[in-house]
């Protein structure tokens, strides 16, 4: 079974033009449970497949389903440059804030402000607890 797209991201204008299951077929074959069961559209039931698998061990797709390549690599190229955007602007904020951010961090250090610790490394006597 070779890797496929799912029915979802198939637009109504190429659904309309794959191929329509006869419900002989569908009952005699189980088509509702084949990964390639298209779903139905315009009240009939459609197949991304070229020829049955049951026909035909080669597994082609329908021809008319590479029109969605050009769809989706628009579509992926729109969104890449949309979050290469943000990316930018994030960037760019964080480099903004990089100092303040530096800073705030150090005052969340429980050893900040302690007289100990102004001048040099932690000696490891805690001043507030001394003065607590």
């Amino acid at each position: 079974m070779r890797e496929r797209i799912e029915n979802k991201y198939v637009t109504k204008e190429i659904k309309s033009q794959m191929p329509v299951i006869p419900m002989e077929i569908i009952k005699e074959r189980g088509c509702t449970f084949c990964p390639y069961y298209l779903g139905n559209y315009e009240k009939q039931p459609r197949c991304m497949m070229k020829n049955c698998v049951w026909d035909d061990e080669k597994e082609r797709f329908h021809p008319v389903l590479r029109e969605l390549i050009p769809f989706y690599k628009e579509k992926m190229e729109k969104a890449e440059e949309k979050y290469l955007t943000e990316k930018k602007i994030y960037s760019t904020l964080m480099d903004m804030f990089a100092e303040e951010m530096r800073q705030e961090e150090l005052e969340k250090d429980e050893c900040y402000g302690c007289a100990y610790g102004k001048c040099g490394p932690c000696v490891g006597i805690c001043y507030k607890k001394l003065k607590a």
